[in-house]
């Protein structure tokens, strides 16, 4: 099995439909249990919850929630033309993160957390691709929103931070979602608060659809 080089690691993030017709998506940073489980609208009313069930909401705005393996919890507050919020169980604000041609995570203080800018090749058939850079603005990594089956396949992740080969070593399957899922691709591992930021972004992104590049409009 190879690994990760240099401290880089890869956070991978798939999407499923739950009994109750919400998207969930399961995020992985290496073989074992779960890092962390997003749900749409986890913290919609009821009139939000009945439109999953019946099948008339397949992703978009709401109150989605992000819970990890320590039982920590992360709400993505996904919003038409206003900035996406990130917040903690108990209220206290991550931040948030405002979308345009690009995107910029802004911490609770105001100050720049992360930007979502589009790669150099920002749009395929099977993926859109976004570079990430840090609040200083170097790179810190790249986000790849998966958009079919294709998209899962390695010949698409080969780069300098990763072997030949890694763990996920087979393509997944055509599923009924709006977007199939994420992958980070991360120079390092990012601290406590980039990281909610990181999986927030995805859960906005694949569960919430909102756009962070122009390419994905």
């Amino acid at each position: 099995m190879s690994a990760p080089q240099g401290g880089s690691m890869m956070i991978e993030g798939r999407v499923v439909h739950k009994l109750s017709n919400a998207l969930k998506i399961t995020f992985q940073s290496g073989p074992g249990d779960p890092l962390a489980d997003g749900v749409q609208g986890a913290g919609d009313g009821f009139g939000g919850k009945m439109a999953m069930l019946f099948g008339f909401k397949n992703g978009g705005t709401g109150r989605h929630r992000i819970t990890y393996a320590d039982g920590s919890v992360v709400w993505v507050q996904s919003k038409d033309a206003a900035p996406t919020v990130l917040s903690r169980a108990d209220g206290s604000s991550i931040g948030t993160i405002n979308r345009a041609d690009t995107s910029t995570a802004v911490g609770s203080t105001a100050g720049t957390l992360l930007h979502f800018v589009p790669a150099d090749d920002p749009k395929s058939p099977e993926l859109f691709r976004l570079r990430i850079l840090d609040r200083m603005g170097a790179e810190f990594g790249r986000l790849d929103v998966v958009r079919t089956a294709g998209g899962w396949t390695l010949g698409r992740i080969a780069n300098d931070l990763y072997d030949t080969y890694i763990w996920w070593d087979r393509a997944g399957q055509p599923l009924p979602t709006p977007i199939l899922g994420t992958r980070l691709l991360l120079q390092r591992a990012p601290d406590p608060t980039e990281r909610d930021v990181l999986l927030g972004a995805c859960v906005d992104i694949t569960l919430g659809l909102r756009p962070y590049i122009t390419a994905m409009q």
